[in-house]
């Protein structure tokens, strides 16, 4: 009785923070922390040695409990549920050295980086209907609280080390509070008002007991043996079927400091780097542009490049800082009478929380007509050939998507550089290389393209079109990946990769277009 008093009068300080937003203070205490200092990686090699282990027994690891709830997410992910677990091993091998060495580094078990996989699958860009974001899945209000920085600019919800280091925090108090590892992700799921409640109504500090008697939601009596379930499957998955794994590099990174914002795609470029594998360095940037916390910007870096990125970063400072997307990213849309942002989320395919998340648009603001705001960019998703059959068709005259960028002399055909713009943008926009724009026109490695400047671009001929109209063009659908693709054409992976230029099988998205190699037919 005692230890529930103490359960009781420690769990009034926690109240206001919890992770989904269902406790009736998160809203108004958003930002408390806003300025508690982040810990960060300066460099992470997998070379480097590894810190210590936890010394108390207690929190070395996670119970791992198998009962038939277990069971029953297990024969989901090997069932129903492949194609989503498949992705999310791929892409775990990514974050896995990183995040648990800032857990342990955090004096906590390592088997918590499991969480961050049934929360997002290890995507930067998860955004639930509840606008929470990122790996560890935070609302703005309890992300804010624990320090992490949510702007216009940068969200750091998005970013692996400071994500994982304020999901640390969040756990080391919910584990000090409740002294049980699936009470804690029990609150992190639901709230810790609504497990409090039940523990105290029920005199019980068992999960399982609540679970059977039903005192929790079913999402939250379902979340401890799915975390169960995947941790089972990460620490072992060809035992449990999945021995194909197409996984990723683990990151490593070195990192540079400077004193002004600077344009990300423009040091991309000067460094000959791809923008989108920079980017994924330094994802908690929502744009182009890195801006500065305090005095200073911190940069991480492919390691080795320090020197270079350095040179690279100064040539690419931002005097005045505006926020520019990501090319192929967002499109400016603006707000029509009688537009909601619901309508306007069904209009792109997206969510009311996705948009007030690029946009920084609080949850109780309203958009009003004239207002600007950024919605996804479907342009990518039209289908490709048939754009380039009507080029030909209309031989005398251009599109209208390009009627403005593309201009046609007798010695070929020119793009007009767009605000944004890089040669690995134009280069898939045309179907063709960076290498193969370089030959067309010249150009030296590391040169910067300028807004207005005409760049040759391989003109479409007949022969091309007639190769595209015979090619099998397959619409990514949801819960699809690579190797389900591959299988369902009776094609290579390898195949597939090679045609469609694709360096990370795990980034598919839905709605995306895979160009099937082979002569079928459409």
């Amino acid at each position: 009785m005692r230890r529930l008093l103490t359960l009781s009068l420690v769990l009034a300080f926690l109240a206001g923070c919890a992770h989904k937003n269902t406790s009736t203070s998160a809203g108004g205490s958003e930002g408390a922390n806003s300025d508690a200092e982040m810990k960060d990686i300066s460099s992470f090699r997998l070379s480097d040695p590894e810190g210590p282990k936890v010394v108390d027994q207690e929190l070395e690891s996670i119970p791992t409990e198998v009962n038939p709830l277990v069971e029953k997410w297990i024969a989901y992910f090997q069932g129903r549920g492949r194609p989503h677990m498949e992705r999310y091993l791929a892409r775990s091998t990514r974050y896995e050295k990183l995040m648990k060495k800032v857990l342990r580094d955090n004096g906590l078990p390592e088997d918590l980086f499991y969480i961050a996989l049934i929360e997002s699958g290890f995507s930067s860009r998860a955004t639930s209907h509840a606008a929470a974001v990122g790996y560890w899945q935070f609302i703005r209000g309890t992300g804010k609280r624990y320090g992490l920085e949510i702007s216009p600019f940068v969200d750091e919800r998005r970013d692996p080390v400071f994500a994982t280091q304020a999901a640390a925090e969040y756990f080391k108090g919910l584990y000090s509070v409740f002294g049980s590892w699936y009470l804690a992700m029990a609150s992190y799921n639901v709230g810790e008002n609504r497990v409090k409640r039940e523990v105290m109504n029920h005199y019980t500090r068992d999960f399982w007991e609540l679970a059977r008697k039903k005192r929790l939601p079913k999402e939250t009596i379902n979340y401890v043996p799915k975390f169960i379930a995947a941790k089972m499957i990460g620490k072992d998955p060809a035992k449990y079927g999945f021995d194909d794994i197409d996984y990723l590099p683990p990151i490593e990174f070195d990192h540079i400091t400077v004193n002004k914002p600077v344009n990300l795609r423009q040091m991309s470029d000067k460094l000959n780097l791809n923008y989108e594998d920079f980017k994924a360095l330094n994802p908690k940037f929502k744009g182009e542009v890195a801006t500065l916390r305090g005095s200073e910007l911190i940069l991480r870096v492919p390691p080795g490049t320090s020197e270079a990125a350095q040179i690279a970063a100064n040539e690419s400072i931002v005097e005045s800082v505006q926020f520019i997307a990501d090319s192929g990213d967002t499109q400016i849309y603006r707000i029509r009478q009688g537009d909601t942002l619901s309508t306007v989320a069904r209009r792109y395919r997206t969510t009311v929380a996705y948009l007030r998340d690029i946009n920084d648009l609080p949850r109780r603001k309203a958009v009003r007509v004239g207002m600007k705001i950024y919605v996804p960019d479907r342009t990518p998703l039209k289908d490709r050939s048939a754009t380039q059959r009507s080029m030909v068709a209309k031989k005398s005259t251009n599109t209208n998507v390009e009627k403005t960028s593309i201009s046609i002399s007798s010695d070929g055909r020119y793009y007009i550089v767009q605000s944004g713009d890089s040669l690995y943008t134009i280069a898939r926009k045309y179907s063709t290389s960076v290498s193969e724009l370089q030959r067309l026109n010249s150009m030296k490695r590391g040169r910067t393209l300028k807004v207005g400047m005409k760049i040759r671009v391989p003109s479409p001929d007949s022969s091309s079109v007639r190769e595209v109209a015979k090619t099998k063009v397959h619409v990514v659908k949801r819960g699809e990946n690579l190797s389900a693709i591959a299988a369902k054409y009776n094609v290579s992976m390898t195949d597939i990769k090679e045609k469609n230029k694709i360096r990370n099988p795990a980034s598919l998205v839905v709605g995306s277009r895979i160009v099937i190699p082979g002569e079928s037919k459409q």
